[in-house]
């Protein structure tokens, strides 16, 4: 059966869309849901509020959700790639087993670029089997570069395992990947903040919620993995 008035039903699981959520934060604040999320004037600032929250919670683990395999293929004497797709805020899934060459069957370690541009200087133009990267500038559309030593000799394929949050929201059907309970408490505590106490209900309290909420979820995505309890603030 389908909702009233053409406004979908909310939907606080693993599948929330974009307007869910933020009709999951209105119906807190005691404010009509909306069919979309420029549907309102307040229904837009609220949606401003979800995606600063998804920032967030996107930002404090490793989900597993948004976790993506990206594959470079080399060439002879090109040393520096983009690696597409992965956008601004990408981060390794773990600092020195993130990045193989299945062409090689090894891992490449990370280094810094200053100590790989010395090296590569003082040997001249090293080519050969790429053992070491660093990341260095961005492509046109934002996409990190990232510089392989020593240069590649040839055709490698290799694997980059990052995890790459989604970007801010603006149609009402995208579906949010992390878990949406964290991002509805932090946003409606951040809508609390904004026009003062909600019906006796405080700022910290909500916040509360929030931290609570967002422990709970990292620590059973945790679960998923195997020795992976760094926390990202």
């Amino acid at each position: 059966m389908g909702a009233p008035n053409g406004v979908p039903f909310s939907n606080e699981g693993t599948m929330a869309t974009y307007t869910s959520i933020i009709n999951s934060v209105l119906r807190r604040l005691r404010e009509s849901e909306v069919a979309s999320p420029t549907s309102t004037t307040y229904a837009t600032f609220i949606g401003d509020l979800v995606n600063e929250t998804k920032r967030e919670v996107e930002d404090a683990w490793k989900w597993t959700a948004l976790r993506q395999t990206v594959t470079i293929t080399t060439a002879d004497g090109t040393s520096q790639y983009a690696i597409t797709g992965a956008g601004e805020r990408f981060k390794l899934q773990e600092k020195d087993f993130s990045v193989y060459s299945t062409t090689d069957n090894l891992f490449l370690t990370p280094e810094k670029a200053s100590y790989v541009k010395y090296r590569a200087a003082a040997n001249g133009s090293d080519t050969g089997t790429p053992t070491e990267f660093y990341f260095e500038g961005r492509d046109v559309n934002g996409d990190p570069y990232v510089n392989l030593f020593p240069t590649p000799d040839g055709v490698h394929s290799i694997n980059f395992n990052l995890v790459i949050p989604q970007e801010d929201f603006v149609l009402g059907t995208e579906v949010l990947s992390v878990p949406s309970w964290p991002v509805v408490l932090g946003t409606y505590a951040k809508a609390i903040a904004e026009r003062g106490e909600d019906n006796g209900k405080t700022h910290g309290e909500a916040l509360n919620k929030y931290s609570n909420a967002l422990g709970d979820a990292i620590a059973m995505d945790e679960s998923l993995t195997t020795g992976e309890s760094t926390w990202y603030a």
